[in-house]
């Protein structure tokens, strides 16, 4: 439950409630005599102003659609990246399918084309190594074919990772394999000169010669549940590193970490795929229970030897955000405590180890890594810290960690820190100093006076830009759209001007579906807060006539699901075409609006998240259009939580509930996330105890849904295994659903397009 990136890749324009799917029968024309059949439920009769809700008919969104990648408009460029040259822009993009192929926009021409398939690499792709479903579950990809590339920063040559090997790809257009081995090479990273690539085969690290193809190992003899150069679950999962190792800008040293796993805790994880059993015994550290023990070196590749960092022997705090200095002179990291109540910039010496903290942040509830920018003429860098509840920017010493200048400032959140252009004495930064629904790029002066200097939008339309930099400062791509704008994905330049646009084709889906955008609505919530909330109404809302509302939650710490961007929003639009009000709120604890916000729920998840989602009805209660007396409330992961505190904490108000993969119980999850938002166990067992879902069992009064998967690695079926007993000991009817062969996404097709059918028809049958 990791909070999203917030930079670079135009990642995030799906609604981040929905269960990462959504799919119909065959379509019937809406046009013909079947189109208006309602389904009327009892309840919903019995008043004769209450709107009954139409068949699947009714809507051209049919399941199928839903649950088909790419979503429509929504094909547009990922992971933008520039050419070391600056006269190419690479990215990857569907041609339609769930397929993303290597795309290239030349600056020149303002032209595009596909550089290359996974056909051109690969003609057959073998079946992915556990190893690597696990690291795409933890990077949420959905797509396949190729999924990353890199180009080497001082050298026109492009690295491809692709079916477990490693391919390189000259400016030319020559691509060679450099590996094919049975064993799959994990995490590549190709140095700057693009001569070498560093990666972790069989949990070490190898270097490979581009030139000879000749491969060295780095690292050997690590025992059964020791890693070195990867970054472990929580790494991957919560503290969105995921990493294990950081090479010099000579590619003379590379500084990794060894994770020792043998005294974590397992969960099995038994689920079925092909008609046969498959179990994975993971190593999972549990709320309350052993982290592993990790530790940072950093090898010399000439010798190989490696020297371990010396610092106060910490087994316990968590370690990330390692930067290199200018010329590999010092190396940077930060580190955590197991309470993730303070954290630490470090710097090490790469000669001796010796590592010394140099900034030292605490926080009664939580602090979280920083991003950091070292520059390279100066010894100094830019970081984020909170200041008065928001995010700003703050130059600091290099050498000795001393505060210079803050560079932002005021009611409003730095959401992620881009490059630091020396040249134009400028840092850029992406954030919210529009409003908490907008996302833009801003040029903040690197000044060193009392006072921050003017801040300069870079990206003039309303609405939420992602950007991807050049790492020259020469311009920048970024894919924009606004509720009620489609995106598009232009260039600009150093200043903000738009100079091409690059083109994705045309969905001729749009036209035909009809999607609507919602209407963004905002409130004061039980603390006093704005809250902000989207409201799609069915397409006729008669006078003096009720509509059933389906509130669509996620509603946990760091994500924002009401936002000033566009989405398709296939499933609400299916819902609002057959008669339902579709309605989020962004509640307490989200993202967006700063950590003083996000920190109510400290100690207490799921306490002021309901209070607020109840606010949302009431809200709702103000509308003369809405049926207070049928709400339904669907969420998958933390989302499928808030439906359970929903149904079982509130049963009065909401009547019907789809839960996906919820956490029942926080002492089934992960440290990381858990004990960041709730404090340590031992310190907080009343919060803990209070957050047990399964206690309230008893109150259930509504219909439920349950849906997991059993081969769920990240919240595990156990959470539902537990609540489904004491359901059953409080003689409770509930329904359920299991999906033996998928993870905590739904990654086939088939499985997409049931679990879309199942959620929507629940809907129509119980509300």
């Amino acid at each position: 439950m990791r909070r999203p990136s917030l930079f670079a890749a135009p990642l995030l324009f799906a609604a981040a409630c929905a269960p990462q799917n959504e799919a119909s029968p065959p379509p019937v024309s809406p046009s013909s005599p079947a189109a208006t059949t309602p389904l009327v439920p009892a309840h919903a009769a019995a008043s004769p102003g209450r709107v009954a809700i139409l068949g699947p008919e009714a809507s051209a969104i049919t399941y199928d659609r839903m649950a088909q990648l790419p979503e429509p408009g929504l094909n547009l460029p990922r992971r933008v990246q520039y050419s070391p040259d600056g006269k190419l822009i690479t990215y990857l993009q569907s041609e339609g399918t769930d397929q993303m192929s290597l795309f290239v926009f030349d600056l020149a021409s303002k032209t595009s084309k596909v550089l290359l398939r996974a056909g051109d690499l690969v003609k057959q792709e073998l079946p992915m190594s556990r190893e690597e479903e696990l690291r795409r579950e933890r990077q949420r990809q959905k797509f396949f074919g190729i999924t990353s590339f890199t180009w080497a920063k001082r050298a026109p040559v492009m690295m491809i990772p692709y079916a477990g090997d490693i391919f390189l790809r000259t400016e030319a257009g020559a691509v060679t394999r450099l590996t094919e081995t049975k064993e799959p090479e994990i995490d590549p990273k190709i140095c700057e000169g693009g001569e070498r690539v560093v990666f972790v085969r069989g949990g070490e690290l190898f270097v490979l010669d581009v030139a000879t193809k000749k491969e060295t190992v780095l690292t050997k003899g690590a025992p059964e549940g020791v890693t070195r150069g990867l970054s472990d679950f929580n790494g991957q999962e919560e503290f969105g590193e995921p990493s294990g190792f950081w090479i010099s800008p000579g590619c003379d040293k590379i500084a990794y970490l060894e994770v020792d796993e043998r005294e974590v805790g397992t969960v099995p994880v038994l689920g079925y795929r092909g008609g046969k059993s498959d179990l994975m015994i993971q190593k999972y550290p549990l709320v309350g229970q052993k982290n592993p023990k990790v530790r940072a070196g950093i090898l010399d590749l000439a010798s190989k030897r490696t020297t371990w960092l010396k610092w106060k022997d910490d087994s316990e705090r968590y370690l990330g955000r390692f930067h290199w200095a200018p010329g590999g002179k010092a190396l940077y990291l930060q580190t955590l405590s197991r309470d993730q109540k303070r954290l630490a910039v470090v710097k090490a010496d790469p000669r001796s180890g010796e590592a010394a903290e140099i900034v030292v942040e605490t926080s009664p509830t939580w602090v979280e890594f920083a991003d950091l920018k070292l520059l390279e003429k100066a010894p100094r860098f830019v970081w984020t810290k909170t200041v008065g509840g928001h995010t700003h920017l703050e130059l600091r010493d290099a050498d000795k960690g001393s505060s210079i200048a803050m560079l932002t400032s005021g009611d409003w959140d730095v959401e992620a820190l881009g490059p630091v252009d020396e040249a134009r004495g400028r840092v850029m930064m992406w954030g919210t100093k529009d409003g908490p629904l907008d996302r833009h790029l801003y040029a903040v002066p690197l000044v060193t006076g009392e006072k921050p200097g003017e801040i300069v939008k870079l990206t003039a339309e309303p609405g939420v830009h992602f950007p991807a930099i050049d790492a020259e400062g020469r311009g920048f791509t970024d894919v924009h759209s606004a509720a009620d704008r489609m995106p598009k994905a232009v260039v600009r330049s150093e200043a903000g001007a738009v100079i091409a646009e690059i083109p994705t084709k045309a969905d001729p889906d749009l036209a035909r579906l009809n999607v609507r955008a919602p209407e963004l609505v905002s409130f004061k919530g039980p603390s006093g807060d704005i809250l902000y909330g989207s409201l799609l109404k069915p397409r006729t809302v008669e006078p003096g006539r009720k509509y059933p509302i389906v509130v669509m939650v996620y509603g946990g710490p760091g994500a924002q699901t009401v936002m000033n961007s566009w989405s398709p929003k296939l499933m609400a639009n299916h819902l609002a075409d057959r008669n339902m009000v579709v309605f989020q709120v962004d509640n307490r604890g989200s993202a967006g609006r700063g950590h003083a916000f996000a920190a109510h729920l400290y100690g207490r998840l799921g306490q002021v998240e309901l209070e607020d989602q109840i606010a949302g009805l009431d809200y709702l209660k103000t509308l003369p259009f809405t049926d207070l007396g049928r709400v339904a409330i669907h969420g998958y992961s933390y989302g499928g939580t808030m439906v359970l505190h929903a149904l079982l904490r509130a049963p009065d108000r909401f009547h019907v509930g789809i839960s996906g993969a919820p956490v029942t119980d926080s002492r089934l999850y992960d440290t990381g996330y858990t004990e960041r938002y709730m404090g340590l166990l031992d310190r907080n067992a009343k919060g803990y105890e209070a957050a047990d879902l399964t206690k309230d069992a008893k109150n259930l009064k509504g219909k439920l849904l349950l849906l997991h998967s059993l081969m769920d690695e990240n919240v595990h079926f156990h959470n539902s295994a537990v609540l489904i007993d004491a359901l059953v000991a409080a003689d409770k009817s509930f329904d359920l659903f299991i999906f033996p062969g998928e993870r905590h996404g739904f990654r086939e097709p088939a499985a997409r397009r049931y679990s879309v059918r199942l959620t929507v028809d629940y809907l129509a049958e119980h509300l």
